[in-house]
């Protein structure tokens, strides 16, 4: 792709470099692992998810058009006795040209707080923006994400802004098999009656291996490790150890 022509550029040691620079992300990862760990409570847990997304209509997927989305997740934690959030999220999307669209959508979440709380529902609204290309053999995938939370244990609105940058290398030996990392930071724009401040509130980083399976609708499935850093107002801040798998179908 034309926007990475410039730094992936051949280099005699570039495969070298690139090494170095994985090395250097785990070490730094390893180091923030062990600072949150020291500052943060603890917890361990399993999320679930199914993503698909495809084209309206008799088009070509690579062409300008309409697009539809949906995921669905099932997440469990160990400090809510098990089941802790259910997410159902339909949208629509206009694909600007085969790497760049623009979505809108809505959400409705499900959630027993680890706290022993109630549970409670919560609609929200949300707007994204996402991008993919390739730099050497990696895949790239970015997505802008903005939201509007209505939570009915309260009456206020939330405003809350997520960027998501992914990273998708095949391994030499097996094409269909890849390594993958993610990493999403979560700022909440405003403060509400139910809780949320205007802050940096949480981060998820998740490393991982992929695989892609057969058949026509290019069906993978994801699975790695996922830290989700929550940063608390009142309370110490959470760590949160997850095993993640995740599926995804392109129609």
């Amino acid at each position: 792709m034309s926007v990475f022509s410039n730094s992936c550029i051949n280099h005699p040691h570039r495969h070298t470099l690139q090494r170095w620079g994985i090395l250097i992300v785990l070490l730094a990862v390893a180091g923030q692992s062990n600072t949150i760990h020291a500052q943060s409570d603890q917890d361990g847990g399993a999320w679930f998810s199914v993503n698909t997304q495809g084209v309206l209509g008799n088009r070509c997927e690579h062409k300008p058009g309409l697009r539809w989305w949906f995921d669905g997740h099932l997440r469990y934690r160990d400090d809510s006795g098990g089941y802790n959030q259910s997410i159902i999220r339909p949208a629509l999307g206009y694909a600007i040209n085969s790497n760049t669209a623009l979505w809108w959508g809505y959400a409705w979440i499900n959630e027993l707080p680890a706290s022993g709380a109630p549970s409670f529902n919560e609609n929200r609204m949300w707007e994204q923006l996402t991008w993919s290309g390739k730099c050497s053999a990696a895949s790239i995938l970015s997505r802008t994400r903005l939201e509007q939370r209505f939570v009915e244990t309260g009456d206020d609105t939330g405003w809350r802004f997520r960027q998501l940058l992914k990273v998708d290398r095949p391994l030499d030996f097996q094409p269909r098999l890849s390594l993958v990392a993610w990493d999403e930071t979560f700022f909440d724009l405003n403060a509400t009656d139910w809780g949320q401040q205007d802050s940096f509130s949480q981060n998820r980083l998740f490393v991982g291996l992929g695989w892609k399976c057969s058949g026509k609708n290019k069906p993978k499935i994801e699975v790695g490790y996922l830290n989700q850093f929550l940063r608390r107002q009142s309370a110490d801040d959470q760590s949160n150890h997850i095993a993640s798998l995740n599926w995804f179908w392109t129609f």
